[in-house]
């Protein structure tokens, strides 16, 4: 096997290695999607000191008579732009009421926004590394 070759193995292993990731985060995104909800409120919402471009968001939720408090986690890998943190600073202000999707299995975990947790565009770019990989494979 030639370096050319090796190097279009390595691309097609990982552009499967992304694939197969992609998929997970999408797989997850749907479990999210179907998560019971519950009323809530955002208790805080600020910007990050040290110049941050991520707001920094709690809200709080009850159920089954417990009250519950949590950060809201942005999905990860997420480079926003100046503009992305007062969007969301005036999407989730103090004191509004939001619907909160929780784990039923597991209620301490939750988000604000189910449709953000999965990006189909990391399962399409390794379905494209892997697909360009091994067609170039096939026809050196």
């Amino acid at each position: 096997m030639n370096l050319y070759s090796a190097i279009l193995a390595t691309v097609l292993l990982a552009g499967l290695g992304i694939t197969a990731w992609g998929w997970k985060i999408l797989a997850n995104s749907r479990k999210v999607k179907q998560w019971p909800t519950a009323e809530g409120i955002i208790e805080e919402s600020t910007e990050k000191p040290e110049n941050d471009l991520l707001p920094h968001i709690v809200f709080s939720y009850q159920i089954e008579g417990k009250q519950y408090q949590r950060k809201f986690d942005f999905p990860e890998g997420t480079h926003p732009l100046p503009e992305f943190n007062q969007t969301y600073l005036k999407r989730y202000p103090v004191g509004k009421n939001v619907t909160v999707y929780y784990n039923p299995e597991q209620f301490e975990t939750a988000t604000l926004e189910a449709e953000t947790q999965g990006d189909w565009m990391i399962l399409a770019m390794g379905i494209l590394m892997a697909a360009g990989g091994l067609i170039t494979l096939l026809i050196t």
